[in-house]
């Protein structure tokens, strides 16, 4: 295990070679005519499906190839939309004061709203030929190959508004709840306050979030306090941007006839009412198991209840930090042991900086991976800090690419798989890196790595319950009208104390993790938290099996991750031997963690 020192005082993380994107392959900027070009024809592409389909409902003499037209036209123009979108945001997420990226991403999302208005009309149009669909899948091999995609739009079809109210739906959202949510990317990415009264210094929201990993305790707890003064500055128009988003929601879904955003939400994540559940009864049966694990810490850093300032903390007798270059080539070297093609994927997207990592005033907080479906790569955001979760955050991101590069010439439909299945690849990429790590180390590293893989396991399982808890709540009261920051930030609380149990030190607690957290400001993804506690658990699962099966385990692998964007989530996990819809499933995931948290017992005992 490689580790590597941490910065010399005064030395900054640029010094470190931390990198930024390189983002020239697609466009030279907003004014290329490569770009322009694209926009145009995406506009075309958009006109031509609204003729075709109107073709195909007026009567044509030959419907199955209209329709075949159709999917086609449909794949490109979703492909089209895809890469420009990419651009634009990777561009706008690096710099929130980009006039000009705010400019294109509004005019994407208008056009964004056409394609969602014949997209509802479409799926009428499905309804109106489901009885000749049969015969036309029969007779034609590339129609055939989405017949679980017609069968999804038809669901969807059963809570859907009328074209004309979809449409009213889709332009009122531009100027409405995705305005709400870049107000709060905007607010969180560039609000600065104060660090250093002599010299004036200053962080922002994202660089005092990342303090709370830092291995002094004064630090840590300062952190946590300016970061709470810096939140309280800003919570008035965060708080009115989550009612918009959330009042936008429960509007539309309750026009579509969703028995609740939830509902929209499970349905998107394909996944059954069961499933679900079942899901949510083992996450609070497992919280005994999670409470003892931080019991356990916060006796390790002398308290007898746990600040929330203090989740993060290191424990180890040493500070451990990771190069940049180092951490990359870690990554790659334990991704190689699982097959040649994830490891050389990783070089080749570290080599070519697909990777913004960089933290930065104005770039947006947390870490994603996005897609351009054009030209088949991806690019990824993180905010690196030269931890070991740092590293992680990385190797998660880069499974997310390695996803994006298995489906790289599946048609763009089945390229669209729910957020259940998405961090399927992340958690199991996350889970090699951890597994690897420990492959070898000293009794004091494996120490701070199952710490670590703790740390981590209890954000995914408890925090994003008490996240769940409070977002279902949030919805509920939203019915009744608009709420208030203080109001937010009592459900929060409640929400973690739900979760955290009384090993969390009450007066210490979170308050605002609604206003930093940005899944909470998408009107379309509702409740994006249990996915990641589903993919957790089914990542898990899945290394179980390759540790079982071994490098053959590999191409299982990537059928299953092939797979995502046309098969419900059973239907995939079923593929590799798992039944979602069982308690049994997700205990035996869970035992995975309890054997963890009893090896960390075992080795505080021997400390």
């Amino acid at each position: 295990m490689i580790i590597i020192l941490p910065l010399k005082e005064g030395e900054s993380m640029k010094e470190k070679n931390i990198p930024v994107w390189d983002l020239s392959g697609f466009y030279k900027d907003f004014d290329d005519p490569e770009f322009t070009g694209s926009l145009s024809k995406l506009r075309n592409n958009i006109e031509g499906l609204s003729k075709s389909a109107a073709a195909l409902t007026s009567g044509s003499d030959k419907p199955e190839l209209a329709l075949e037209n159709i999917i086609r036209l449909y794949n490109e123009t979703g492909a089209l939309y895809e890469e420009l979108f990419s651009y634009t945001y990777c561009r706008y997420s690096t710099d929130t004061s980009d006039n000009r990226a705010l400019k294109e991403l509004g005019r994407l999302e208008e056009i964004a709203g056409k394609f969602s208005t014949f997209r509802a009309g479409f799926r009428n149009m499905l309804t109106d030929i489901r009885g000749n669909l049969p015969e036309f899948l029969e007779n034609n091999s590339y129609l055939r190959q989405f017949s679980y995609f017609f069968g999804e739009e038809l669901e969807f079809q059963k809570n859907q508004m009328p074209v004309e109210l979809e449409d009213l739906a889709s332009e009122l959202s531009i100027s409405g709840a995705e305005s709400w949510s870049k107000l709060q990317q905007s607010l969180t990415s560039s609000v600065r306050t104060i660090w250093d009264e002599n010299t004036g210094a200053t962080k922002t929201l994202t660089e005092l979030r990342a303090l709370a990993f830092s291995p002094n305790a004064e630090i840590r707890k300062r952190g946590w306090e300016k970061e709470i003064s810096l939140c309280k500055s800003i919570e008035t128009p965060i708080a009115f941007a989550l009612n918009g988003v959330k009042g936008f929601s429960n509007t539309v879904n309750t026009r579509r006839n969703y028995v609740s955003t939830l509902d929209k939400s499970r349905r998107q994540a394909r996944i059954s009412s069961q499933t679900f559940e079942t899901l949510i009864s083992v996450l609070r049966e497992s919280l005994p198991i999670f409470r003892k694990y931080l019991k356990l810490k916060a006796g390790l850093l002398g308290k007898n209840r746990l600040p929330f300032y203090d989740l993060f903390a290191p424990i180890a007798s040493t500070d451990e930090r990771w190069d940049y270059d180092q951490a990359a080539d870690f990554i790659v070297k334990q991704f190689q042991g699982f097959s040649s093609e994830l490891g050389g994927f990783s070089r080749k997207a570290f080599d070519n900086n697909w990777i913004d990592a960089l933290p930065r005033d104005g770039k947006v907080g947390g870490a994603y991976c996005t897609g351009f479906h054009v030209s088949g790569t991806s690019r990824i955001l993180c905010n690196f800090n030269n931890s070991f979760s740092g590293l992680t955050t990385m190797a998660h991101e880069l499974g997310h690419a390695y996803h994006n590069f298995i489906l790289k010439d599946a048609s763009e439909i089945y390229r669209d798989y729910p957020m259940t299945l998405a961090e399927t690849a992340s958690i199991f990429c996350e889970t090699i890196v951890l597994e690897g790590a420990l492959d070898g180390c000293t009794d004091e590293q494996r120490f701070n790595l199952i710490e670590h893989e703790l740390m981590e396991s209890t954000q995914v399982i408890v925090d994003i319950l008490s996240r769940f808890i409070f977002e279902k709540n949030v919805f509920e009261k939203r019915f009744e009208g608009d709420l208030g920051a203080e109001e937010y930030c009592e459900m929060m609380v409640s929400a973690q104390k739900e979760t955290y149990g009384d090993v969390m030190d009450e007066n210490f607690m979170h308050p605002y993790m609604w206003l930093v957290k940005g899944h909470y400001y998408s009107p379309e993804l509702g409740y994006y938290n249990f996915p990641y506690a589903f993919g957790k658990l089914f990542g898990l699962g899945l290394y179980s099996r390759y540790k079982e099966e071994g490098p053959a385990f590999a191409e299982k692998y990537k059928e299953v991750l092939y797979k995502t964007g046309c098969a419900s989530a059973e239907d995939v996990t079923m593929s590799v031997g798992c039944d979602i819809s069982s308690m049994e499933f997700w205990r035996s995931s869970i035992q995975l963690i309890s054997e963890k948290v009893y090896q960390f017992e075992t080795l505080c005992r021997c400390r």
